[in-house]
Formats: C-alpha cells, structure tokens, sequence
C-alpha cells in the first residue's frame, strides 16, 4: 500500500506554518519558557534563584516557535504576523509587530 488511503474520505495533511508557541528567554544557552516573558523568568528563577547576582550577561528576551527556534522579537514579529497571530488583536500589537518592543501580550498564543 503507497500512502495513506481513506475509502470513508479524502484525508489530507496540511502542514500549519510555522508559528509562536511561547514567551522566552535564553540564559547562557539554556531556553526558558511561558505564556509571558514574565512566566519564563518565573521558569529561570527556579533553575538559578541568584541569576542577577551572578557575573554574567542578562537572559535574552524571544519567542518559541513551533518548529522549536529561539527567535528575537522582530523575527517573531514577523512570523505571528504571516500566522494571523496578531489579527485579532488590534492595529497596535500590528505596529509593534517588527519592533524590538513586540511583547508576549501582543501575540495570540490559543
């Protein structure tokens, strides 16, 4: 048998595109992840209570995506954008979308 046959129906498998899965900061190469950045700083702390005291650089703040990539905000910007991940949420989240400043609460993570 090739493929995959249905005889009750036409089966087919659309890949979604990539889109944002999560809020997220890397910390000297380890990802940490949530809802919001403020849920993954909650998710670092955990792991390193004293991150801020330590002699090293901040967590950078970016986004999960599904196909499991750290990004920065503007790429994510632009990938929940081609997603419709901003749609709903107003013209401002949309004007922030390729700017440093886009936040977790500017994108539809449902």
């Amino acid at each position: 048998m090739d493929g995959f046959h249905s005889p009750e129906r036409e089966v087919s498998f659309e890949k979604k595109p990539e889109h944002i899965v999560a809020a997220a900061l890397d910390f000297q190469g380890e990802i940490y992840t949530g809802r919001t950045h403020a849920d993954a700083l909650n998710a670092l702390e955990e792991v390193y209570p004293d991150w801020a005291d330590m002699d090293v650089k901040s967590p950078r703040d970016g986004f999960m995506t599904s196909a499991g990539r750290f990004v920065e905000r503007d790429e994510a910007g632009e990938i929940a954008d081609k997603a419709g991940q901003l749609d709903a949420l107003g013209s401002h989240s949309k004007q922030r979308r390729a700017s440093e400043y886009l936040d977790s609460h500017d994108i539809n993570l449902n």
